[in-house]
This record gives C-alpha cells, sequence and structure tokens, in this order.
C-alpha cells in the first residue's frame, strides 16, 4: 500500500460510505472479551479466532442505519431456521437488510488478520469467503494476480486502491516539536506497536498512542 499525504476532502474508504453512526459495536483492544459500552460478552467473528464484536451493539447500529449505502466491509450469513423472518430467494447486498435476530458475522474486513479460524465446522462457509476474496468486493480488482495457494488465499488482503494510507506532521502539544502522524483506514484493535511491539496507550475507544 502506498502512503498518501493528507487533505482536507481524502477520504481513506473511497468504495465505502462514511458511517453516519459512531462504531460502537467493536473494540480497540483485542483482548477485551466484554462490550466497553454496554457491558455484554463480545460475539467471536466465525471465521477468526481473535475477532470479537458486540451483537446487540451492532443490533443498534444496524437498527438506526435508515439507507442501503455501503458502510461495512463485511462477510456474514443467516440463520435458515429464524423465525423471525421470511425466507428470502435474494441475497442482502448490504449488512442492514439482514434479519437481526439471525445475523452471524463471518468476518469484518475492517479488521485486518491474516489468520481464518482452523475449524472444520464452517469449513464451507471458508471456502466461499476464500473463493470470493479472489477479486476485490468494492471494485472488482484481482487481489491474488491469479495465485490460488493456500499461503496466498488463506490470508486475507486488503485492496490497495480500496483502503488508503495516509500521514501528515503535526505539532505535539507535550513537546510543541512536529511528529508523524498516520492514519490507518482499517479498525486497528492491536494493543501493541507494529514498529516495536511495545503495548500502546489508549486515549479513547479509537485513539492509541507510544512514546519512544
Amino acid at each position: 500500500m502506498d502512503l498518501v499525504k493528507i487533505s482536507n476532502d481524502f477520504n481513506p474508504t473511497p468504495k465505502l460510505k462514511s458511517s453516519p453512526i459512531p462504531i460502537l459495536f467493536i473494540s480497540f483492544n483485542r483482548y477485551d472479551t466484554n462490550c466497553i459500552h454496554c457491558g455484554e460478552e463480545y460475539t467471536k467473528a466465525l471465521l477468526y479466532y481473535d475477532r470479537r464484536y458486540c451483537k446487540n451493539c451492532l443490533s443498534c447500529y444496524l437498527i438506526n442505519i435508515t439507507d442501503n449505502n455501503m458502510y461495512l466491509d463485511a462477510y456474514y450469513t443467516m440463520d435458515l431456521e429464524c423465525s423471525e423472518h421470511e425466507i428470502r430467494s435474494d441475497e442482502p447486498q448490504v449488512i442492514q437488510e439482514c434479519c437481526r435476530n439471525c445475523l452471524k458475522v463471518l468476518c469484518f474486513k475492517q479488521i485486518p488478520n491474516p489468520f481464518i479460524l482452523n475449524d472444520f465446522s464452517y469449513e464451507n462457509l471458508c471456502n466461499s469467503v476464500i473463493e470470493i476474496e479472489e477479486y476485490c468486493k468494492l471494485c472488482k480488482k484481482s487481489l491474488y494476480q491469479g495465485s490460488n495457494s493456500y499461503n496466498s488465499v488463506s490470508k486475507f488482503k486488503l485492496c490497495s486502491d480500496c483502503y488508503l494510507i495516509s500521514s501528515e506532521y503535526i505539532e505535539s502539544t507535550l513537546t510543541k516539536k512536529l511528529i508523524p502522524i498516520i492514519y490507518l483506514p482499517w479498525w486497528h484493535n492491536i494493543s501493541c506497536c507494529d514498529a516495536c511491539n511495545k503495548p500502546l496507550t489508549l486515549t479513547s475507544d479509537c485513539q492509541k498512542y507510544y512514546i519512544v
């Protein structure tokens, strides 16, 4: 991925709409076990061993989204035996069209993770997602350049055209010196610095830092 200099009209995810409602169903600390907003235990995404979301807060989020714009880059499925809705012959195009009672999230691509859960009970779902992942779901660009080896397709890749990293220098309020800031287009729930593996300090539910 190329590093892009930020501007006022810069959009890090040009194929996704900016969510009009705060994303409260995801923790930005992968070790949280309970929702930091409502206290309910996080639900594990079916294809990731340590990617969690709050089912209650996700349901509230989907209730409050009143249009059909695409805000979430996600794979999901629905329980066919759910009694709360009629059986549909067509697949929902966006997650807010799903029945919230039986929605099961396979993964959020906005939470990058190279590992798919090695559980044979989800083998068919896993294979379906891998097959779809040959091309970017947002822009249809090839992500694997024709490679279908396990080492390639077992790792979800973010499209370099749809997920843009930006940067700028800002003045530190502590030292009054210019410091580099990197803006990531995904939900970074890692609790350690990617460069030195030292623990990060969370200043809010979506901001963290490390002082050398």
